[in-house]
């Protein structure tokens, strides 16, 4: 048979002790180091979010700076062709007009040359007409 006497009280006050000591030696610690642990990933998560965000942030300016660098050796490549292409021009401009300029002096010198032989030839006819009309007229007299 149960019977309930002074060991029963006995019982329920060392349980009660049991449990307060628990408590204060077993139940807070563990349940302040999972608040302190719960926090601390709280925080954690918080700083990677905003690492995420700062990341995300300059991917963003390394994207823009990348596509402006991208636009600036674009121009200084076709500032470099359109360069190139007006000094082979020019270059081929010259080129033309010393090329004119010598056969403008080359048709010169052919004319004069053209001119010369018009009057060597032009001599030359006549002495020869001369000597022909001489001899001509020499068998004839």
């Amino acid at each position: 048979m149960i019977s309930i006497d002074f060991t029963l009280l006995l019982q329920m006050i060392q349980f009660l002790i049991i449990l307060f000591v628990g408590k204060k030696l077993i139940y807070d610690p563990v349940s302040a180091t999972i608040h302190s642990r719960n926090g601390k990933i709280q925080g954690l998560l918080k700083e990677a979010e905003g690492l995420r965000s700062e990341v995300a942030a300059l991917k963003k300016e390394y994207e823009e700076k990348l596509a402006d660098v991208k636009a600036e050796v674009a121009d200084y490549q076709k500032k470099m062709r359109d360069e190139a292409v007006a000094v082979a021009n020019e270059m081929v401009g010259k080129a033309k007009e010393e090329i004119d300029a010598k056969i403008a002096s080359a048709r010169k010198e052919i004319e004069i040359q053209v001119e010369k032989s018009k009057v060597v030839l032009s001599e030359e006819s006549k002495a020869l007409a001369d000597l022909i009309v001489d001899k001509i007229i020499g068998k004839a007299a």
